[in-house]
């Protein structure tokens, strides 16, 4: 009876250190990732902001009332355990107006749809570690899932956007509009949360902003502009692992 007792007693430290010893090769058994999701965005850039010269960081830019939704598509594949990188395509509308903003006598507005393609590199802060469930014969409560994290990275890239603005108000029929431009380059950055469900499913939060080559989002650049147009996405996604550890073949 003892001897079996020291067999069990074995057994469930070797389920136990098994998968410890196994994890630093863990996330090379599930690199690749596809990501969808939903959000908002936020334009920054000559028409509308406040008219409060006190405005801390640009905070008070921020219009609820002008925020617009946007739909975001990826992949990602992990390089190493500190770096992965993705492709990402995004859909969303910004708009804004002078409405309540310093230039409120100017009266100018406009919206536009925005087509987005890139790629980025991220870097993980707080590493992901791959929830695992593992039952041990010597305690009662038998299964158990452990190695939850949130995983935290941060993220900047390079790509390019379609944008097509519409003039509203007195920006419409302005000789100031200009309809020429639609393409542009931009340079996403920001930062990303992962949390896991299980060892598959995901879900996460990023708050990226895209620097724009172009002064013409919004159809207008003035002699007072000083920087290029911004816009921000924040994003809501649900992540899926896909496991390629079995012989190169896709598992879902």
């Amino acid at each position: 009876m003892m001897k079996e007792e020291k067999i069990k007693y074995y057994l469930s430290i070797i389920l136990i250190l098994l998968p410890l010893l196994s994890f630093s090769q863990r996330w090379k058994l599930q690199r690749l990732e596809v990501a969808a999701g939903i959000g908002s965005a936020h334009y920054f850039g000559d028409i509308g902001g406040t008219a409060d010269e006190n405005n801390l960081f640009g905070l008070k830019d921020i219009s609820i009332k002008y925020t617009r939704p946007n739909l975001n598509f990826g992949g990602r594949y992990r390089i190493t355990e500190e770096f992965d990188v993705k492709a990402n395509l995004a859909f969303g509308y910004l708009e804004a107006s002078d409405e309540n903003s310093r230039n409120e006598a100017r009266n100018y507005a406009f919206s536009s749809s925005v087509f987005e393609l890139s790629g980025q590199v991220e870097y993980n802060i707080i590493p992901e570690k791959r929830p695992r469930t593992y039952s041990v014969m010597a305690l009662r409560d038998g299964l158990r899932t452990f190695d939850r994290t949130l995983n935290t990275y941060v993220f900047a890239g390079l790509g390019g956007i379609y944008f097509n603005p519409k003039p509203l108000s007195d920006l419409e029929g302005s000789e100031r509009f200009n309809d020429d431009k639609h393409f542009g380059l931009i340079i996403p950055f920001g930062v990303g949360v992962k949390y896991p469900l299980n060892s598959q499913l995901y879900v996460g939060f990023e708050l990226g902003g895209r620097w724009a080559a172009s002064d013409y989002l919004d159809g207008l650049t003035t002699q007072y502009s000083e920087a290029n147009d911004i816009y921000y996405f924040t994003l809501l996604n649900v992540i899926l692992k896909i496991d390629t550890s079995k012989r190169g073949r896709f598992n879902f």
